[in-house]
């Protein structure tokens, strides 16, 4: 199986197809796994990468630095292994805010930028985030993991069970590691909404009409990266590109066709 360093972390990663590189990146808790009918479809035509964050599917799982500035760094190397020059980049949740952090420090290594579902740093998803990691704190892990598993399961009873299921595999599989993180709230704290009118590479925004937590992000994201799109996919929820995979594929495709 094919992995990576970065630093004394150990990351794993799948590449398929040939041709302009594709660097997909996953949500919180989730693996490569999630990008399953992307890389079918897009390693027809691209050399499509997925890549496993640290602390999660099979990539090393240590007991600190799980801030997004380690993973921009993991995100860095994987790029010098791999021998880029340039990609396009497509993150999901948390990988969209990874994307972001990359996009302001690495800019001139993007062909182009796709934020799915994204976060940002300095943006507070609600009051469930902070609630499962008090759980974490006050009764350890496993009963966070219940909590985060539950909640996210709510929104997949009795529509879209595949994806259901993939999920539940993948938060179970997780390792737990970034809720036992001592330093996990107290890491540099950024705004990036402050900083991305910066980004000027070609950028794709997508989200789920169903996501309300994150449309109001991806909205203001659009508004301040010149020259980005928007897509709001109707009847989708955070997980569109399981949720709805041919359509989020011809969403992509047709940007990424569109970038010079």
């Amino acid at each position: 199986m094919p992995y990576y360093q970065s630093g004394d972390i150990s990351h794993y990663y799948e590449e398929h197809g040939d041709g302009e590189p594709i660097i997909f990146l996953h949500g919180f808790t989730l693996d490569h796994r999630v990008w399953g009918p992307q890389v079918k479809f897009f390693s027809a035509t691209n050399r499509v990468i997925v890549v496993d964050s640290r602390g999660h599917g099979k990539s090393d799982a240590p007991e600190t630095n799980y801030g997004r500035t380690f993973r921009i760094d993991d995100l860095l190397d994987l790029f010098k292994h791999l021998k880029l020059d340039q990609a396009h980049l497509v993150g999901l949740s948390m990988g969209g805010s990874t994307a972001i952090g990359f996009a302001l420090k690495y800019q001139a290594m993007l062909k182009s930028l796709t934020l799915v579902s994204t976060g940002a740093a300095g943006f507070k998803p609600g009051r469930k985030v902070a609630r499962v990691d008090e759980l974490a704190k006050s009764e350890g892990v496993e009963t966070a993991r219940k909590q985060w598993l539950d909640w996210n399961m709510i929104y997949y009873k009795g529509k879209h069970q595949d994806v259901g299921k993939l999920l539940k595999q993948m938060i179970e599989e997780h390792s737990g590691a970034i809720w036992a993180d001592v330093k996990r709230g107290n890491y540099p704290k950024s705004d990036d909404l402050e900083s991305v009118h910066k980004i000027s590479v070609p950028t794709l925004i997508i989200a789920g009409e169903k996501d309300k937590i994150f449309v109001p992000l991806s909205e203001e994201l659009h508004k301040r990266i010149r020259n980005s799109q928007l897509t709001i996919m109707q009847g989708a929820g955070h997980i569109l590109n399981l949720e709805f995979p041919q359509e989020f594929n011809r969403v992509l495709n047709d940007f990424l066709d569109s970038v010079e």
